[in-house]
């Protein structure tokens, strides 16, 4: 796993796990949840807020919530499945395609056109910035991720005939590089063709070692020898079949994963969790402690993801209940402007934005049936206003006690403002000078924080350094 002190700890929590902690959103289920969990829980999200870990989603997920027959559980899963990563895993499918060709290439000596390598297993990039929100549309039931009754039937003959898991792994090789000699015909016809490579070639690779070095190969066939070859094992095979799909493409892309205790026992046995250098844990009491030790352990020492280019901290005029929607178009245009097009196109860069608010501001946001009704006419000022907050991902402060601007600012993360904050008034008039559609005032800013200004040179916006 090439996990950094600088990148995001991977955290991959198999469905059990989030469903028990999403309990505690139910008023009849909430008191049968284990304190321990709730506080793995509570450190996860921890270090999430702090831009050190990261727990994604993946198409299992997506599955087995859908098969969910409780709506408000199911509804409940989803909620803490978005407030523990905005990231999601590439579905099995795509990860497996990329180790293999990726695999085929190294043993052809081609170079790999890979950009980066977080794209082989994830949707976006994990050490990016945390969001206000994130978009998400439930799948339905389809009834994927199923094996068929034959295929069960065959599955559990295979079981109950007590064959040993090293006769088993050599049938599951076997089958796989007969499934794959196929599909390089089919599904990888294009790629052979684009990188040069020959059926035969990619046959002989196909009957090599390093085929079954592949990582989901590697690990997929010996867990699911290890299954098949437990005659003593009662939990259905349809379930240990979702559990060693997931972890078969996962477990290289994760420094920790928590699945079900046969699951934990048996990669740990076989020595997969050291040799992809990924901690399994159970949701076994003694095992849940250990996991919040190393969690804590793990924030205590990591440093965040991202750092902020500098950071804008707006003061808005006491007099004002809400900033005004003018002046929050105008900053969010601005901000886009800066780390979306000119020299930060397509790289992730941030620059974060505070709002403070001398009182507390509780705005009631008009209901569905009244968005349908009225469209846009359905929200009043104050109501657009927190929408483009919202929106735009922009930060509020209540700063109740009335503090020096210093004060505030010292209460923000580091990470999050960065080596310095610009003081803006929300009746400031920047970019008056410029086009509509255009922006300087964050260039303005950036070029007086690498000259070390006490004010910005177009604008004169005050510059505090941290």
């Amino acid at each position: 796993m090439l996990i950094n002190m600088k990148s995001k700890t991977i955290i991959y929590l198999d469905q059990n796990f989030i469903s028990d902690i999403a309990k505690f959103d139910l008023a009849d289920k909430k008191d049968k949840v284990r304190p321990a969990l709730r506080a793995v829980f509570d450190a996860i999200k921890a270090g999430v807020d702090e831009e050190k870990f990261l727990s994604p989603d993946g198409w299992i997920h997506a599955i087995e919530t859908a098969a969910e027959s409780n709506p408000e559980l199911r509804s409940a899963i989803g909620s803490y499945q978005a407030y523990l990563g905005q990231t999601s895993l590439n579905p099995p499918w795509e990860i497996k395609s990329s180790q293999f060709v990726n695999a085929l290439l190294a043993y052809c000596g081609i170079q790999s056109d890979e950009r980066e390598t977080w794209r082989t297993a994830f949707r976006e990039n994990p050490n990016r910035r945390m969001e206000n929100f994130r978009i998400t549309v439930s799948m339905p039931d389809l009834g994927l991720g199923g094996l068929s009754d034959n295929s069960l039937a065959s599955l559990q003959k295979i079981r109950e005939s007590g064959v040993k898991a090293e006769t088993q792994y050599q049938a599951e090789i076997i089958a796989t590089r007969k499934h794959y000699k196929m599909l390089i015909r089919t599904d990888y016809k294009y790629e052979l063709s684009r990188h040069g490579v020959s059926v035969e070639r990619a046959e002989e690779f196909i009957d090599s070692e390093a085929f079954a070095e592949v990582p989901n190969i590697d690990i997929f066939c010996r867990l699911w020898s290890r299954s098949l070859a437990d005659k003593e094992r009662k939990r259905g095979i349809e379930g240990d079949y979702n559990d060693i799909e997931f972890l078969s493409v996962y477990l290289p892309y994760c420094a920790v994963i928590a699945t079900d205790h046969y699951m934990k026992t048996t990669v740990v046995s076989l020595g997969l969790d050291k040799k992809y250098g990924c901690l399994v844990f159970s949701m076994k009491e003694d095992d849940l402690g250990k996991m919040l030790k190393f969690l804590d352990e793990e924030r205590a020492k990591k440093v965040p993801a991202s750092t902020s280019l500098f950071s804008i901290l707006c003061v808005m005029a006491k007099s004002k209940p809400v900033y005004e929607v003018s002046f929050l178009k105008k900053l969010s245009l601005a901000r886009n402007k800066f780390q979306r097009t000119g020299k930060y196109w397509n790289k992730d860069v941030y620059v974060e934005v505070f709002l403070v608010y001398e009182k507390s501001t509780k705005i009631k946001m008009p209901n569905s049936e009244e968005v349908l009704k009225h469209g846009p006419h359905a929200m009043n000022a104050a109501q657009w206003s927190e929408m483009l907050v919202f929106g735009s991902n922009f930060e509020k402060i209540y700063n109740l006690d009335g503090k020096k601007v210093e004060k505030v600012i010292g209460g923000i993360p580091a990470h999050l403002r960065g080596p310095a904050t610009a003081i803006l008034r929300d009746d400031s008039d920047f970019d008056a000078d410029v086009p509509e559609h255009d922006s300087f005032l964050f260039y303005d800013i950036e070029n007086a924080v690498e000259k070390k200004l006490a004010q910005s040179e177009r604008y004169m916006i005050p510059i505090v350094y941290n």
